[in-house]
């Protein structure tokens, strides 16, 4: 299995959070896309795994996720989300390595 790895900063109030989505290049690895992030367990949530069609569909996923499980879900929503139904493009950052 071969993954290559995106990497998105996220930015929710005063808190970033840095997601590392992978894409499946190659391999059999069982997931229903080809993108995918893992959220570790917190103190506030449980894990969770998100797939989707693209990077970028993936990221906005897990922020919308950590958004309504945050104890600032409220400042969130109506600061971030006004009646979108997804957060902002502005809010994620694609992080370019360079090799």
């Amino acid at each position: 299995m071969l993954l290559k790895e995106h990497r998105f900063k996220f930015f929710l109030g005063v808190e970033t959070y840095l997601f590392t989505i992978e894409e499946l290049v190659t391999g059999l690895a069982g997931w229903p896309d080809r993108f995918r992030i893992k959220l570790a367990a917190s103190k506030g949530s449980e894990a969770k795994t998100f797939y989707g069609p693209s990077c970028y569909d993936v990221a906005e996923k897990a922020a919308r996720y950590i958004v309504i499980n945050s104890p600032h879900s409220a400042l969130g929503l109506a600061t971030h989300w006004p009646a979108e139904p997804s957060p902002p493009r502005q809010l994620l950052q694609q992080q370019r390595r360079q090799n």
